[in-house]
Order: C-alpha cells, then structure tokens, then sequence
C-alpha cells in the first residue's frame, strides 16, 4: 500500500521531533537498547495516530510494518541529505555495559596516567606525562 508521512501532519512532526535521537539510536547497530527504543518510539507514534484519529489498517500495517516504514522515512532523510552533499550521522550512543567497560578500562590504563579523562562531548581525550611529547 502506497502513502506518505506527509498527508500525516502529526505524525510526520512526531518523526521529525524524534529524528535526532532515532539516528543516535541507530548508530548502535542492531543493540537491543536500539531495538527497544525502536519499538517504543513505534508504540508512541501508534498512539498519536490514534489520538489523531488515524487508523492503520491491521491487513496491510502491522506493528512491524509500521516499524519498518519509520525506519525508511529516516533512511529516506539520510540518503537524502547524502545526495545534496550534506553528510548526516551521529556516534552511538553508549549502553551501559560500554560505560562500566571504561570504568574499568580507566582502572588498569597502562599510560601511566593517574586517570583516564575522557571530555563530555568529543570522546577520550590523551593524557599526557612531563616524559611524554603531545
């Protein structure tokens, strides 16, 4: 069946609201952190439909078919801003597994650091000796 986001104002919105943090999902790889915000970001755009008055027809829109046309409206968008030159990704976010790894990596850091810093934003930072050139 052939439509698009776009004759769903509220929808499309709710997708454009949520895009960022979609593309830092997706990032992770097929994590089940991402698979769980993937459906839940699905359940939440079900219930907008519905509060909308939107129904999808459960012959040809299932959940997964839903999931899956969200996924291709954010594919689209890349592949879209690809074209125009414009280069549109975002590094993964962390599960919490990766962070306890850097915890314990910070630990046993053989640089002879005291600790291994890492800055908020831009990732690990060097630490640097008096005995060690930048």
């Amino acid at each position: 069946q052939k439509w698009a986001w776009k004759d769903y104002p509220e929808l499309e919105a709710f997708l454009v609201a949520n895009r960022d943090e979609y593309l830092r999902h997706s990032a992770m790889r097929y994590t089940p952190q991402q698979k769980q915000f993937n459906n839940h970001l699905t359940d939440r755009l079900l219930a907008l439909a519905h509060r909308h008055n939107y129904v999808f027809h459960s012959d040809d829109f299932d959940f997964t078919a839903i999931r899956d046309r969200i996924r291709c409206y954010y594919k689209s968008y890349v592949q879209s801003n690809k074209k125009k030159g414009l280069i549109v990704s975002y590094p993964p976010l962390r599960s919490v597994r990766d962070v306890r790894q850097k915890k314990m990596d910070a630990k046993v850091d053989n640089t002879g650091c005291e600790e291994n810093k890492e800055h908020p934003t831009s990732g690990p930072i060097a630490c640097a000796t008096a005995s060690t050139p930048f």
